[in-house]
């Protein structure tokens, strides 16, 4: 599966001129999947406890209601025929035929991506024009829904007291019709405004994960305080006589400068807090660990009986170390590998599902992470 842009476009042709700068409409780019999935399994799964999901409706102008999940069945049956939309996130995390569309984006990092959510919308319903701060593709995958786009704007105006973000002035400079298997691709802070028209509108939405700084500096800083030893304290430049005994030396700031600088620019160190922060599980998707836990003795011949996949809540990145090796990223944690073990690490980083036989290969090297990949419930046997 893959994304079909136009004759004259090439993947690096997107990502030099379109990705992050501008919008692009791309007609008939997704070909190839079924989109099966109906409003009404949208609908159960919108009814799941452990499902995130959001109902907008709008009874006028500047009057919209916002509902949270999960919904009981009664509430569809009492919906009007128009003016609502229901949200739901995280749908690849539950139904591996929606996971299977990621495919198409394999030119962007995986570890960027968030979730794909599926929004259903009657005729009119739509949660207002807004801004995202991360990029989107927006693939219609039944009925049809209208779009305008505005320009793109910091801290733009909202109205007030409404339960979502709703811009106050937008105005329109491009208007499209999407119909299925078309995407429309939108980089942070376009203003936009999608519109359910007809029955049956469903919108696939693949989302980027795009943390705030203020949310990475935090991050970072709580993970230099889990590593940083307690016995390291401010020490003093060379010192000498000084007039007023109150004033800060620029040789003292300096040093103070210097001993933090040794930790923040320390390269392995920030390269192992941003693994570990880019993929970091969602509270709500909690993986219940492995019930009966396996051994490293057992664990071989329990590879080679069936077949495994990564856990569909799990996230996994790798990384070459700056000194040599490299880092295997699973779920906020990091695990430091030999080089040798890179084939391994890509298998289990990127293949649909895990060639156990080059596993064993690497037993020696991966058997204690393997055992505790399991036992996490991280890695797991296909269902299938």
């Amino acid at each position: 599966m893959h994304l079909h842009l136009p004759d004259n476009m090439s993947i690096q042709d997107f990502l030099d001129n379109y990705w992050q700068k501008r919008p692009l409409l791309l007609r008939d780019a997704i070909r190839d999947h079924s989109f099966s999935l109906t409003p009404e399994e949208l609908a159960g799964l919108a009814c799941e406890e452990e499902v995130e999901s959001r109902m907008v409706l709008r009874h006028g102008e500047q009057d919209w209601e916002l509902r949270y999940g999960p919904f009981d069945e009664q509430v569809f049956r009492e919906l009007p025929d128009r003016d609502w939309t229901l949200l739901v996130q995280d749908v690849d995390k539950y139904l591996p035929e929606v996971a299977e569309l990621l495919r198409a984006f394999h030119f962007i990092p995986s570890w960027r991506f968030d979730d794909i959510m599926i929004s259903y919308a009657e005729p009119g319903g739509s949660v207002g024009p807004h801004t995202d701060t991360y990029d989107v593709f927006l693939i219609q995958a039944r009925g049809r829904r209208r779009w305008q786009i505005g320009n793109r704007a910091e801290n733009p105006a909202l109205l007030p007291d409404l339960p979502i973000r709703v811009l106050a002035d937008f105005e329109p400079e491009q208007e499209w019709l999407l119909e299925p298997g078309d995407v429309l691709y939108l980089p942070p802070g376009v203003a936009h405004w999608g519109i359910g028209e007809g029955g049956d509108c469903m919108t696939w939405s693949v989302g980027l994960r795009a943390p705030s700084v203020p949310e990475m500096l935090g991050s970072y800083a709580q993970y230099l305080l889990e590593q940083i030893p307690e016995e390291e304290h401010f020490t003093d430049p060379p010192l000498s006589p000084q007039e007023s005994p109150a004033q800060i030396r620029p040789e003292a700031l300096a040093q103070a400068g210097g001993q933090l600088d040794a930790w923040l620019h320390n390269e392995d160190l920030r390269l192992r807090w941003f693994g570990c922060f880019s993929t970091e599980v969602k509270e709500h998707l909690f993986i219940e660990p492995r019930e009966a836990e396996v051994t490293a003795e057992q664990l071989p011949g329990l590879l080679a009986e069936q077949t495994w996949q990564r856990h569909p809540f799990s996230r996994w990145a790798w990384s070459l170390r700056p000194e040599g090796g490299l880092y295997l990223f699973v779920c906020g944690e990091a695990f430091p590998l030999p080089g040798d073990c890179q084939p391994a690490v890509v298998q289990l980083c990127d293949a649909p599902w895990v060639d156990a036989a080059l596993l064993l290969r690497e037993e020696d090297s991966l058997l204690p992470l393997l055992t505790r990949l399991v036992n996490e419930n991280w890695l797991e046997p296909c269902h299938d």
